[in-house]
C-alpha cells in the first residue's frame, strides 16, 4: 500500500478518534461521574469548559511543532498527551485532578487534528486534496456519531466509567504507535505558514483582495457572521456537555441515559449530513438565507428541548438541531469566502473561530443554572432568546459589504463572484 494512503488512513483515524472520545462523548461520561462522585453540575460544566479552552489555546501549537520535529512526532506527542489525560481521568477522585485531565485531552485534540491532518493530506495528495479533505472531515464528524454509543456500551456493560477512560487511554497509545509507523512528511517544513496554508496549495493565497484583514474584521457583515457563529458554537458546546443529563432527567433511569446517548449521536450525524448538503445548496441559493434557515431550525429545536416531557421529543429536538447546526455553520463560512474573497478567507475564518472560544462559558452557565433550578430548561430558553436575536440581526442587517477601493486591485466588485452572494 502506498505511503500516501497510510498517511490518509492514520490522519483520518486520528481525527475520528479524538472527536469520538472528547467533545461528543464527554457529556455521557460526566453524567455517570457526577452521579458516582457527587459533583455539582457547575463542576461538571467547568471540566467541559476547560476541555474547550485547552483545545482553543493549543490550536496554534501544531504548525510550530511540525516545523520543529515533523508531523509524525507531533501526532505522536498529541496521542501521548491525550493518553495521559484519559489515564489520569480513570483514577480521579476529586474534580481538581479531572480538570487537569480534561485540559490534557483538549491539548491532545489540537495536536492531532485538524491542522496536522490537513497539512499531510494537502502535501501528500495535492491533486486530490479537496476531495480527500472532505473525506478527512467526514471521518472526524463520524467519530462524533459513534463516540456516545461506544461510551454507552462500555459503561452499560461494565458499569464503570473508570474502565472507559482506561480503555481510551490504551487506545490513544495504540494510535500513537500507528502514527510512528504510518506517518511521514512529504515535504520539508521550512515555516509555520507552510503548515497553516497547506490546504490552499501555496504559502499564501495569491489573489489580491479589496480588503485588509483589519478592515474586514471591522465590517458589519463580518461582525454579524462572527456573532452568529459564536451563538451557534455556544449552544452546540453546551448541548454536548448536558444533553445526556437533560434527557436522563426527563425520562429517569439508565434507559433514559441511553436515549441521551442516541440523541447525541443523532445530533452529530444530522449535523454531518447537513454540512455536506449545504455546500451543494450554497451553489444554488443565497448562503445568507441558508444561514437564517439553520438558525431558525436551531431556535425551534432548542425551544422544543426546553419544553420536552419525553425522551422521544428530546431526540427529535436533537435531530432538528443537528440539521440547523450543519446549515448555519457551513453557510457562515461560505459567506466569509464570498463577501471578502479567497485571499482573506483563512485569516477571517481563524479570527471568527477564535472568537467562538468564548463558547466555553455555555457549559459553565448551564451547570450553574442546573444546580440552582434543578434542570437545564432555563438555560435552553436563554439560548433560544440568543438565537432569536441573531436571526433578527442577520435577516435585517446582514448584506454583502461594499469592498473598499484599492489602487492595486483592478477587479471591481461586480467582476468578482467571490464578493457577491449567490443568487
Amino acid at each position: 500500500m502506498p505511503r500516501s494512503l497510510w498517511v490518509m488512513i492514520a490522519a483520518s483515524l486520528g481525527f475520528g478518534f479524538v472527536t469520538a472520545t472528547t467533545f461528543t462523548s464527554l457529556g455521557y461520561v460526566l453524567y455517570t461521574m457526577v452521579a458516582d462522585l457527587g459533583w455539582s453540575q457547575a463542576a461538571a460544566g467547568s471540566s467541559f469548559a476547560l476541555l474547550g479552552l485547552a483545545c482553543g489555546l493549543a490550536s496554534p501549537l501544531p504548525p510550530f511543532l511540525i516545523k520543529l520535529v515533523g508531523s509524525r512526532l507531533t501526532l505522536f506527542i498529541g496521542a501521548m498527551v491525550l493518553a495521559a489525560g484519559f489515564l489520569l481521568a480513570s483514577v480521579v477522585q476529586g474534580i481538581g485532578l479531572f480538570f487537569v485531565a480534561t485540559a490534557l485531552m483538549g491539548a491532545g485534540f489540537s495536536l492531532i487534528a485538524p491542522s496536522p491532518g490537513v497539512f499531510l493530506i494537502a502535501t501528500w495528495l495535492p491533486e486530490r486534496s479537496a476531495r480527500l479533505l472532505g473525506v478527512y472531515f467526514m471521518a472526524g464528524s463520524l467519530g462524533g456519531v459513534v463516540g456516545p454509543l461506544i461510551v454507552g456500551a462500555i459503561v452499560g456493560l461494565a458499569g464503570s466509567w473508570r474502565l472507559h477512560w482506561a480503555l481510551m487511554g490504551m487506545a490513544a497509545i495504540a494510535l500513537g504507535l500507528l502514527f510512528l509507523v504510518a506517518v511521514r512528511d512529504a515535504v520539508t517544513v521550512e515555516s509555520a505558514d507552510q503548515v497553516k496554508h497547506a490546504a490552499s496549495g501555496q504559502v499564501a493565497p495569491s489573489k489580491a483582495s479589496a480588503w485588509t484583514v483589519r478592515q474586514a474584521m471591522r465590517s458589519p457583515a463580518f461582525l454579524l457572521i462572527a456573532a452568529a457563529m459564536l451563538v451557534v458554537q455556544t449552544v452546540v458546546t453546551t448541548l454536548h456537555s448536558v444533553l445526556v443529563s437533560h434527557v436522563a432527567g426527563i425520562g429517569g433511569g439508565a434507559g433514559a441515559a441511553a436515549a441521551g446517548a442516541l440523541a447525541m449521536s443523532l445530533l452529530a450525524l444530522t449535523g454531518t449530513l447537513a454540512k455536506g448538503a449545504t455546500g451543494a445548496l450554497a451553489e444554488k441559493y443565497d448562503a445568507r438565507w441558508l444561514l437564517i434557515l439553520g438558525l431558525g431550525l436551531q431556535f425551534g429545536a432548542i425551544t422544543l428541548l426546553a419544553t420536552a416531557q419525553t425522551p422521544v421529543l428530546a431526540i427529535l429536538a436533537a435531530l432538528l438541531f443537528g440539521i440547523g447546526w450543519g446549515l448555519a455553520w457551513l453557510s457562515a463560512h461560505v459567506l466569509i469566502l464570498r463577501y471578502f474573497g479567497a485571499a482573506l478567507a483563512a485569516d477571517l475564518t481563524a479570527m471568527a473561530t477564535m472568537a467562538t472560544t468564548l463558547a466555553v462559558l455555555g457549559p459553565l452557565s448551564a451547570g450553574w443554572v442546573a444546580d440552582r433550578t434543578g434542570g437545564f430548561a432555563p438555560i435552553f430558553l436563554v439560548f433560544a432568546g440568543l438565537l432569536a436575536l441573531v436571526i433578527a440581526s442577520t435577516t435585517l442587517f446582514l448584506r454583502a459589504p461594499r469592498p473598499l477601493p484599492q489602487p492595486d486591485v483592478a477587479q471591481s466588485r461586480d467582476d468578482d463572484p467571490l464578493l457577491v452572494p449567490a443568487e
